[in-house]
């Protein structure tokens, strides 16, 4: 069962990161809108794809013309200058492009990933449970309730949950900032980092994981106890 759920949750991130992915066609470092190949009426979700591609297009311009490897670099305020200017001008572009107020394609950015970050989310978390899960029934199978009592295996488990917890949240982060770089193309995620939602929820993912292990631990170690008597 939870093989299989796993892995349909896995093919779900997989589908919400490629149904999500930044437009590959048309990239440049020039700070050029390349236009669309087919017109699009401008629904909120077409809208935050198009800022998504141009607040790209204003990274890879800033980062081939004012980088640091450039031979051009000056300072970061300089990089961030031209960044954002560049990024203002294809806001514009997109915005007359599809008849639209400029503002109203800067507040689409990075709005549109409510699915991306749910298929995201669960795979991973589902693979936490999993993991949660056998770490609880063999601490229970090696501290018997039974034969040793509560304090013992409340004790690894206390130990577990917390260690768990910890991996948890850092590779969690490792996870959904990895799948990130896959979608926007990009190995150079800049500030854009900061939209996800585990940076946003470091604490809170760190609770869930650690409730969600014991109560993972509570039924393995019912079942365990309820087998050897």
């Amino acid at each position: 069962m939870f093989r299989q759920n796993r892995n349909t949750l896995l093919l779900v991130a997989v589908v919400m990161t490629l149904a999500g992915c930044v437009r590959r066609e048309g990239r440049n470092s020039d700070c050029r809108w390349p236009g669309e190949p087919v017109a699009q009426s401008a629904t909120p979700a077409h809208l935050s794809a198009d800022a998504e591609f141009a607040e790209d297009l204003a990274i890879r311009f800033a980062d081939t013309h004012h980088g640091l490897r450039t031979g051009k670099y000056i300072s970061g305020e300089v990089y961030k200058s031209e960044r954002d200017k560049c990024m203002g001008a294809l806001f514009q572009q997109v915005a007359a492009q599809h008849r639209v107020a400029a503002e109203q394609v800067t507040g689409a950015l990075g709005q549109n990933r409510t699915l991306l970050d749910i298929g995201v989310n669960l795979a991973f978390g589902l693979l936490f449970l999993v993991a949660a899960w056998f770490t609880s029934r063999m601490i229970w199978r090696k501290y018997p309730i039974t034969e040793y009592g509560l304090i013992p295996g409340v004790a690894m488990g206390l130990f577990a949950s917390t260690a768990m917890a910890l991996g948890c949240m850092l590779l969690g982060e490792q996870w959904a900032w990895m799948v990130e770089t896959y979608r926007i193309g990009n190995g150079h995620m800049s500030y854009r980092g900061s939209r996800l939602w585990w940076t946003q929820h470091r604490s809170g993912v760190f609770w869930m994981a650690l409730f969600s292990f014991w109560i993972c631990a509570g039924i393995a170690g019912r079942r365990i106890a309820a087998r050897l008597k």
